[in-house]
């Protein structure tokens, strides 16, 4: 079965259906793959997959800038 962050990668990729691949250091953000409007979104989805609630207060952005960082942020 898909790990979380691999729930992770299909909700990003689902939401850009002419892309198959997500590598683990693209910048999410950057690329615009996450926008704004998007990025509470990603914020449930990761919640949903880890199991933990996730407080919008102290969110750091830089955990949320790649597949790898929001791995070692709340998969580890």
């Amino acid at each position: 079965s898909a790990t979380g962050i691999d729930k992770v990668r299909d909700w990003i990729l689902g939401r850009h259906p002419g892309r198959t691949e997500l590598a683990p250091d693209v910048n999410i953000i950057e690329s615009r793959l996450v926008d704004s409007l998007a990025f509470v979104e990603l914020v449930y989805t990761i919640e949903d997959a880890a199991g933990i609630e996730i407080d919008f207060d102290t969110i750091d952005i830089e955990d949320f800038q790649s597949l790898a960082t929001i791995q070692k942020a709340f998969f580890a």
